[in-house]
């Protein structure tokens, strides 16, 4: 009688399954440290009322529709636009007069529209111009609206810029955004944005 080859098909079928349970555990991981990823990038508390809502430059007009909708639920009484060196955009108009249309075409009106001074160049300058324009204004609490990727630096940035005055600071991601957790990582512009902010919160710690 010949002998039986079942133990070793046995033995190939449990190397196999062993390598497909790993390589399933491995996409898990890699899949759950990506949206990790992107979820310590977005912090942000609940939505307080507040003497101004602030709209941090950087985008197309997403923040600005977001500050819109939390102004017109009556959650400030002043609304913030940052200029930044950015300003010119052509068309005989700048960035801040394209921001501030979009805003009164969102019910604010006119009256109600503060712009800090100065083309800030970097977030840190935008918290300095704000914080400037909160003193000038006596402004005793501000909303900071922002990208969801970039509320945690944001966030560092800005209790750092106002630690030694009274003023409370909250900020909040854009809720309808294009950058989300479980699918930041489909597109080119969601590894672009994730990277630079790691990058960006190495070189504010790495200079602490």
């Amino acid at each position: 009688m010949g002998s039986s080859p079942q133990p070793k098909s046995n033995s190939f079928l449990n190397g196999c399954l062993i390598f497909c349970i790993i390589v399933f555990l491995l996409l898990i991981i890699g899949w759950g440290s990506l949206i990790g990823a992107a979820s310590f990038l977005n912090v942000g508390g609940r939505v307080k009322p507040v003497d101004a809502i602030v709209v941090l430059s950087g985008d197309d007009g997403d923040r600005i529709l977001e500050a819109v909708k939390w102004y017109n639920k009556n959650y400030g009484n002043y609304f913030v636009i940052t200029k930044t060196h950015t300003e010119d955009i052509g068309e005989g108009q700048t960035y801040s007069e394209k921001l501030m249309r979009l805003a009164m075409e969102g019910g604010i009106p006119a009256d109600s529209i503060l712009f800090t001074e100065g083309e800030a160049s970097s977030t840190v300058e935008e918290a300095k111009a704000i914080k400037q324009l909160a003193q000038q204004r006596n402004i005793e609490s501000i909303l900071v609206i922002t990208a969801p990727y970039h509320t945690r630096r944001t966030t560092i940035i800005f209790d750092r810029e106002f630690s030694d005055v009274d003023i409370k600071v909250l900020v909040h991601p854009v809720e309808d955004s294009w950058y989300k957790p479980l699918t930041w990582y489909l597109s080119s512009e969601g590894w672009r944005q994730t990277i630079a902010e790691y990058g960006s919160l190495f070189l504010i710690w790495a200079n602490r």
